[in-house]
């Protein structure tokens, strides 16, 4: 019965006490990214996936054309300053942050100021009170701040800050 329980010890006890690598320690699958979204972020040989932000990217119809487009979070290769890649199913992509210019307001340009993301569907209640929105939109959340909505207006990347 001893050695039982000893064997057992030896064997999982190790398993209890295993650190966890946080998950912008993670290396990506590339099985499990879109073949579309790799090409694009290889357009960019200054940045790479930043995956400190689960999902690392989501998919819409950004500009409206009836395909699908991807936002991936990514970080600069230098300096690991964030940013979001836009990638365009027509293959043109815009880069925000990660030493491009953004079209949110920034106290400290060095820090990234969102927790947490999520895709607002055209057509969605919540959109229906700004017509100017007429895509698929990326909502970027401060936690206890607010945030703000990122949508393409048909020429660039606009910002509408939420409460």
């Amino acid at each position: 019965m001893k050695s039982s329980f000893l064997i057992a010890a030896f064997f999982f006890l190790p398993l209890a006490f295993a650190q966890q690598k946080p998950i912008e320690d993670t290396k990506i699958n590339p099985f499990s990214v879109p073949d579309e979204l790799r090409a694009c972020v290889r357009t960019k040989p200054d940045v790479e996936f930043d995956t400190g932000v689960n999902p690392f990217y989501i998919s819409g119809d950004f500009d409206g054309d009836g395909f699908t487009d991807f936002a991936v979070q990514v970080k600069s290769k230098n300096n690991q300053r964030k940013g979001i890649l836009f990638c365009f199913a027509n293959g043109v992509s815009t880069l925000l942050g990660a030493g491009a210019p953004v079209v949110w307001p920034q106290d400290d340009p060095g820090k990234w100021p969102f927790d947490s993301w999520m895709l607002i569907r055209k057509g969605s209640k919540h959109l229906s009170i700004y017509p100017q929105m007429k895509f698929d939109v990326v909502a970027l959340i401060m936690a206890d701040e607010g945030g703000g909505l990122l949508f393409w207006d048909g020429h660039k990347f606009r910002w509408r800050r939420e409460e």
